[in-house]
């Protein structure tokens, strides 16, 4: 089978990628760098399902030429990208030819960080090590989602995050068991403590303070029932709390007046539960408290009081207070602060198509918070291409000597790992973008493409969350491409 209306067309091709031997062997080695095994016909029919959904209506299609065979998974409008960051396939290309992750953009990070691999494990890497393979949890089975990106340093002021019983730790009519024998954490070990409030009727709750005068924090644990089904989860700034009350069972939030909040099912019964203060403040303390029920008796500082037996409670790991507006990765302490830096991509010059005329852009994922630049291709205050989000929406710019053009829409409330996909194409004549399958309207006023040939870009310049795919073309995809590659 041809993949192109000629053999010779064919052969131009695959030798253009790199490929060499007959057409055969060059169709061969494609389909298996596409990730498809068997022999030459089970590649290609595997394809086929895969591409088209059904095998018989793909033949069909490409006999009555509304169907357009392509080798490559990356194509859009018929232009196939010359390059291509695959971070959940681990497929990388640059020049249009197969490449590696560390030969077509730069990672770096000054510190180690943590991920959830794919069997739903929190583990470690290493300094400059990119936490490609990052898996999430969707309530029943962990998806790799990309790469885990977070341009922010941020810092664990908790400096015994997972040994509520030390010292350090202030309890309040509660007993701690450490490490508690059989229950398995988020990281895979068993070094869970279980929180049990007392049998009297008044407050039950654990506590770490500190100093701090950060505009805007964020407080973080990983809670899971051991008896009692629901979590108080907040902070204390005088003269009250601010919380969010967990049901432990589904992850609801039954009640709450904190400024910002979140859950995050990690599997296993285990909830990251976060709270987030966004003015400035001192001497916080992030509070945890079981809770029997949905809706316990709360005073009027915010603290709640209840009668316990003296055996149920709730297991605990993992707690974090940082600066920021959003939770981040957690970062493990023991016995002082502790600073996850920050990550950089950065795509080389070289790497990278260019057109004077025209280049299409598109990238996916899922983001945290907003106020986020996602691309920053930047030469100087005069030249630059950028993709950007405000408080609620998507700003596509692209400014050429000093005069700048930019396409705006979309709407999302901004919330944790908050998925997107967005295109954008760019000529002297005009820019637009697309959202999740939607072309906006286009931009006619620029005069200019900038001239960034010789620049790098910087993709996840501000940004919290994941990446799967970016993809570049020295092409016009046109509004209907924008649209497909957003889709």
């Amino acid at each position: 089978m041809l993949f192109f209306p000629t053999a010779d067309e064919d052969f131009k091709y695959f030798r253009s990628q790199g490929y060499d031997g007959s057409i055969n062997d060059m169709h061969y080695k494609a389909m298996g760098d596409l990730g498809y095994t068997g022999s030459l016909n089970d590649r290609i029919h595997a394809y086929l399902v895969n591409t088209y959904g059904n095998f018989y209506d793909a033949m069909r299609g490409l006999r009555n030429g509304t169907l357009t065979f392509s080798l490559s998974a990356y194509i859009v409008n018929g232009f196939d990208p010359d390059f291509v960051l695959d971070f959940k396939n681990s497929y990388y290309r640059k020049g249009g030819s197969n490449s590696t992750l560390s030969g077509s953009v730069t990672h770096a990070r000054a510190s180690s960080a943590t991920m959830t691999n794919s069997s739903g494990v929190l583990v470690t890497v290493g300094n400059n090590v990119a936490r490609t393979g990052h898996h999430v949890y969707n309530g029943s089975a962990w998806v790799n989602e990309g790469i885990l990106h977070e341009s922010e340093a941020r810092t664990n002021l908790v400096t015994y995050s997972n040994d509520f019983n030390h010292s350090t730790w202030t309890k309040f009519r509660v007993g701690i068991t450490e490490n508690v024998s059989g229950v398995t954490g988020p990281d895979g070990t068993q070094t869970v403590d279980k929180i049990t409030p007392i049998a009297t009727n008044e407050q039950h709750r654990v506590w770490y303070g500190v100093s701090s005068t950060a505009v805007g924090e964020t407080y973080s644990a990983y809670v899971k029932s051991a008896g009692y089904d629901y979590v108080w989860v907040g902070y204390y700034e005088a003269p009250a709390f601010k919380y969010a009350i967990v049901n432990l069972t589904n992850g609801a939030v039954t009640s709450s007046n904190a400024d910002n909040y979140s859950v995050e099912d990690v599997s296993n019964g285990f909830y990251r539960i976060s709270v987030t203060k966004t003015t400035s403040g001192s001497s916080r303390y992030i509070s945890i408290s079981p809770s029997p029920t949905a809706s316990p008796t709360i005073d009027a500082n915010g603290a709640l009081t209840y009668l316990g037996d003296g055996t149920s409670g709730v297991y605990v790991y993992g707690a974090q207070i940082e600066a920021g507006s959003t939770p981040s990765s957690y970062i493990p302490t023991s016995g002082s602060t502790v600073t996850r830096a920050a990550d950089t991509l950065t795509v080389p010059a070289a790497n990278m198509p260019y057109s004077s005329t025209n280049m299409s852009i598109q990238m996916d994922g899922k983001m945290t918070g907003n106020n986020l630049t996602h691309i920053r291709w930047f030469e100087d205050a005069d030249d630059a291409i950028l993709l950007e989000t405000g408080t609620n929406n998507f700003t596509f710019t692209q400014e050429a000597g000093g005069t700048v053009d930019t396409v705006t829409g979309g709407s999302f409330t901004s919330g944790n790992l908050l998925a997107f996909n967005t295109a954008s194409r760019h000529g002297s004549g005009f820019i637009n973008g697309a959202i999740s399958g939607t072309a906006l309207t286009a931009n006619t006023t620029p005069s200019a493409l900038p001239d960034l040939a010789d620049n790098n870009l910087v993709l996840g310049y501000d940004f919290m969350g994941t990446i799967a795919q970016f993809r570049m073309w020295d092409e016009d995809l046109t509004d209907t491409g924008i649209e497909e590659a957003s889709t």
